[in-house]
């Protein structure tokens, strides 16, 4: 391990492996919930060919996901892409990417967190009958992840994996049965419009965008939720200095978490546009936020779909508190943020000032959101919906929606420092990987962007909270700059051992 100064610091356990780094990436991508409701975000522009953005986004987050195997193989630190972005590109660039890095995944978390809560009540009214209110399920959310991450980073790890693997394997076994069953004969949402393709299990215009009524532009829109999909591929790097034979291990818990992934996303994607109609689904599947479950045939399949989805955002959550909360820990501990954040818990070897932290900031971000908005405002993002749930489908949307953006600009950032360390140090894998990284998070940022300035429909209006999403992106990374500033002054030290607390593998 490099030091500051000759003077040890704080060290991790090697304690996980293989299966434990798979399931933190997995898990903060979310599979089962982002099958259930992130499809159904990209549907909104991209319609029934949903899955060609899937497929586009799976391709640029391989390349993203090359870039940072590339940088695991020969630098093993929790700060993951802080590290690797000081190391590639410039101290500058790796403050602000961390700065980033970790304000997109408290967004993210804070938003998967009310996900859980109104997936979780949806669950209970569909079951039981009683409509409770979303936030109660959110806190409880914020218990049982605080309970499983301040203890035993191990044990939490494994617990995702089970999850992990029976809410895929649920959605999937529902995935095929909406297949096989095919189109409908007419509208589910209007009950009375025609499908023409009814019965039908296989329509190859879900791969073709004109041919499902979608432009281009919708399905580069659907490609920024899509690589959204995928985040958290990365964030088992944050745990390798955690991890037994990390050079190994985290490369392909990244890699290996994409491809699982994104063949998942694809049947699950195909299958709802088919439970749609092809076609219809540009008309019907925004106007469905529970996207498959809606489809089931039954309500014991709806309940497994949103069953599934609860646990998976719930879990999801957990995975990426784990990362925040190394990224914080590794710039507290290297002094660029204040060095109560670098602190390990000496019983439980957690970081648990940056975990308190990040539990603080969800909890402002999640009821801030729901205090200081409009019910108007939040019934128009939830859909149109005026119920026990509409407060986090709104804080759910909004805050993915701004985190988006920011975490694209990392990839950007990253895809630019893997050119340059493979300019510098003559590693053409470095070189492709990284123009690939950044061309792929180009595209999804443009598409993620777009409809903030342009209306849906020609002379529309554009709702004030998508105005907000770019400029929410600039203030951030505006923020991180500034204290960046203000470190290399008054920090300078600090600022110069900045990236070099990393084990060389």
């Amino acid at each position: 391990m490099t030091t500051l100064d000759g003077q040890p610091v704080q060290e991790f356990r090697k304690k996980l492996g293989l299966p434990d780094v798979i399931a933190q990436s997995l898990s903060v991508i979310a599979p089962a919930m982002s099958g259930a409701f992130l499809t159904y975000l990209a549907a909104t522009q991209a319609g029934g060919a949903t899955p060609v953005s899937f497929l586009l986004g799976a391709l640029g987050m391989l390349c993203v996901g090359s870039v940072v195997a590339l940088f695991a193989r020969s630098l093993s630190s929790s700060g993951s892409m802080y590290t690797y972005l000081s190391k590639g590109a410039s101290r500058t660039t790796g403050f602000v990417g961390g700065w980033a890095y970790v304000s997109a995944y408290l967004l993210f978390g804070s938003g998967v967190l009310a996900g859980f809560g109104f997936f979780m009540a949806q669950l209970v009214e569909m079951l039981f009958g009683a409509a409770v209110d979303w936030y109660w399920f959110t806190l409880i959310g914020i218990v049982v992840i605080a309970a499983l991450n301040f203890f035993n980073i191990a044990v939490s790890t494994r617990n995702q994996l089970i999850f992990l693997v029976l809410s895929m394997a649920a959605m999937l076994t529902v995935s095929f049965i909406v297949i096989a069953i095919g189109s409908p004969e007419v509208s589910v949402v209007d009950g009375e419009t025609p499908i023409a393709t009814a019965g039908q299990s296989w329509d190859p215009a879900a791969f073709w965008p004109p041919a499902a009524g979608s432009s281009w532009m919708g399905i580069f829109f659907g490609m920024s939720f899509a690589m959204l999909s995928f985040v958290g591929s990365e964030s088992s790097a944050s745990l390798s200095e955690e991890t037994r034979d990390s050079k190994r291990n985290i490369p392909r818990a990244v890699i290996g978490s994409i491809v699982i992934a994104g063949l998942f996303y694809l049947i699950v994607s195909y299958a709802t546009a088919i439970g749609f109609g092809v076609q219809q689904a540009k008309t019907d599947w925004p106007a469905s936020a529970t996207g498959l479950a809606g489809l089931a045939p039954n309500t014991f399949t709806s309940a497994v779909v949103l069953a599934s989805a609860a646990g998976a955002s719930l879990f999801c959550a957990l995975g990426l508190h784990t990362a925040s909360s190394r990224v914080l820990f590794a710039m507290g501990r290297e002094g660029v943020l204040p060095k109560r954040l670098g602190r390990l818990h000496p019983n439980w070897n957690t970081p648990w000032n940056s975990m308190i932290l990040a539990i603080v900031i969800w909890i402002l971000l999640i009821f801030g959101s729901v205090i200081f908005v409009s019910r108007d405002t939040q019934i128009a993002l939830a859909g149109g919906a005026d119920d026990n749930v509409t407060g986090g489908v709104f804080a759910f949307t909004l805050l993915l929606n701004f985190g988006t953006p920011i975490v694209m600009f990392v990839y950007l950032m990253l895809g630019i420092a893997g050119i340059i360390h493979g300019v510098r140090n003559h590693l053409a894998k470095f070189v492709w990987a990284g123009i690939g990284a950044g061309v792929f998070a180009t595209v999804a940022i443009t598409g993620g962007l777009y409809f903030s300035f342009v209306p849906d429909e020609p002379g529309g209006d554009i709702m004030m909270a998508l105005r907000l999403i770019p400029w929410v992106g600039v203030a951030v990374v505006v923020a991180g700059w500034a204290v960046a500033a203000w470190t290399r002054r008054a920090r300078a030290q600090a600022w110069a051992d900045m990236g070099r607390v990393f084990d060389e593998l």
